[in-house]
């Protein structure tokens, strides 16, 4: 994890983008808007992918002013070194509590809807190994498998689009903007929540890209490829199953997937659909651990961040499972308490620090005119 030896492409990066976007949100997106926006949930996406291209387009704006510095390093240089420190610690703890919700959202899955005799606690186990041995080896053997993984994906996810657009009904979309556009700005700021204000994690990774001046689009072209994504599933939902079923379904996607019948012959394929799920998982909680993992290495000044591995991977271990200990808990986390923190940690502080390093910057060159 040496910042000196590991590089990866802005390609790379792109992909890396695209799949913390859609992440668990394939997951807990499409029901959120559903539910706030009713018939109109895919209208909600497309202004909550607007807005979240807007988020990143801060985020891609510290990076142009802070070239090659860390995310930590940035907070620092914005805030002072003593303030920007204790930002630092409170934005570890946001990256450490993120990879256990993502964690959490694999094991809920698998619990309820695959293996449901197995106890989550060995579903995060037996995840957290290769997650472990992912991080150990370095971001760019994780970008390597990013590109490996990436046609594969992009394959069962067009095989699921193809074959779910015969089964939609029209109707379904009606009546459009029938309940005013409240619902649609309120299903909007799901989107904004989740996946696009948690994208600072990002920002640890950029400084390894080789094309610096190419970070910007590959960070806006990943979030706006992935928005499509959660955008186009939710649209097939509510087509498909119809807002007032979809509604009262915990994972809708999944469901919808058992809606693929082909000549009473290609039937039951919702696990392609699980295994598109559970790449973008994957990658999202590589990240996450990953940046967490790097975060705790930056504060503590130290070296070799790998030491911090195991001495991280017992805690997200535990917390994975007692923070979230189901669908149920976490449903109400996401509905009544994630915004207010993921707002000031994806929203405020960036845009407080740009700010502060704008005026920075003009009252240095005011000095050196």
């Amino acid at each position: 994890m040496d910042n000196q030896v590991e590089k990866i492409s802005s390609r790379q990066f792109q992909l890396l983008v695209l799949f913390f976007a859609i992440g668990s949100s394939i997951l807990l997106t499409p029901p959120a808007l559903i539910n706030a926006s009713l018939q109109d949930g895919w209208i909600s996406g497309i202004i909550g992918v607007a807005l979240g291209l807007s988020v990143i387009y801060i985020y891609v704006s510290l990076i142009k002013l802070n070239p090659g510095l860390s995310w930590f390093s940035i907070l620092e240089k914005a805030f002072g070194t003593l303030v920007g420190r204790m930002i630092s610690i409170f934005y570890f703890l946001f990256l450490f509590f993120l990879t256990c919700e993502v964690l959490s959202n694999l094991g809920d899955f698998m619990v309820t809807q695959i293996m449901v005799e197995t106890p989550k606690m060995y579903i995060h186990m037996l995840f957290l190994i290769p997650v472990a041995y992912g991080v150990k080896q370095g971001i760019e053997v994780i970008a390597r498998s990013a590109e490996v993984i990436y046609p594969t994906f992009i394959i069962l996810l067009v095989f699921l689009v193809i074959f779910l657009i015969p089964e939609g009904q029209l109707v379904n979309l009606e009546p459009i903007l029938g309940e005013g556009m409240k619902p649609v700005v309120k299903g909007a700021l799901s989107t904004i929540t989740v996946p696009y204000m948690e994208m600072f994690a990002l920002i640890l990774i950029s400084t390894y890209v080789v094309e610096q001046t190419k970070i910007g689009k590959s960070f806006l072209v990943g979030g706006l490829a992935g928005g499509i994504i959660l955008i186009s599933l939710t649209f097939l939902i509510i087509l498909v199953l119809g807002y007032s079923f979809s509604s009262h379904l915990p994972y809708p996607t999944y469901v919808l997937a058992k809606k693929i019948n082909i000549a009473d012959f290609l039937q039951r394929v919702e696990v392609v659909a699980a295994a598109v799920w559970i790449m973008s998982l994957f990658f999202k909680v590589l990240i996450c651990f990953y940046s967490t993992v790097y975060g705790l290495g930056e504060i503590l000044h130290v070296k070799n961040h790998t030491v911090l591995i195991f001495p991280l991977l017992v805690p997200i271990l535990y917390f994975s499972v007692t923070i979230y200990p189901d669908i149920a808990f976490f449903t109400m986390f996401v509905n009544e308490v994630i915004l207010s923190y993921t707002l000031l940690f994806g929203l405020f502080i960036p845009l407080l620090g740009l700010f502060s390093l704008k005026i920075k910057k003009k009252l240095h060159s005011k000095q050196s005119a």
